[in-house]
């Protein structure tokens, strides 16, 4: 199996606006979460849109990634970092997912605290602000979550 074939595969069919692209993109995603490859988080990332048909098969996405990264937390969340710029613009609802789940549980959202340290200055910058702007929007229940993830910065 071509990665790079399915991972073209993947972005090309990411609206979701027919049978054939959810099965595209389905299948894609299969073949790449089968190989176990956690190289391949940040290109992922860049499937994620949010002007997707499917929303529930778009999740799949997000289940994928998680997987992936489950045996090495740490490098896992320092791709998914990576991605966020590039894709906050159109795919910001998605990047909110993301950030919730990571948010919502504790070992993965304290190695996320550590990791954001290490990024470059605009990476950590896009983050942080949506990091704050979850915040802002549910006070109550990402509040003290996001002040732990953005503590060690």
């Amino acid at each position: 199996m071509d990665v790079k074939s399915e991972l073209k595969k993947i972005y090309a069919n990411r609206l979701l606006r027919s049978p054939k692209e959810i099965s595209n993109f389905e299948e894609a995603l299969s073949n790449l979460i089968g190989l176990g490859d956690i190289s391949v988080i940040t290109e992922l990332c860049t499937a994620f849109d949010d002007d997707t048909e499917q929303y529930e098969i778009m999740f799949g996405l997000v289940h994928g990634i998680e997987h992936l990264y489950r045996e090495n937390i740490e490098e896992g969340l320092y791709l998914v970092a990576l991605a966020v710029p590039s894709v906050i613009v159109r795919a910001r609802e998605w990047m909110e997912i993301l950030h919730y789940r990571i948010l919502n549980h504790e070992q993965v959202r304290r190695a996320y605290g550590s990791i954001l340290s290490k990024l470059e200055v605009m990476t950590k910058e896009v983050i942080i602000n949506l990091l704050k702007d979850i915040k802002r929007e549910d006070p109550n229940m990402f509040g003290v979550s996001v002040d732990e993830v953005l503590k060690p910065i």
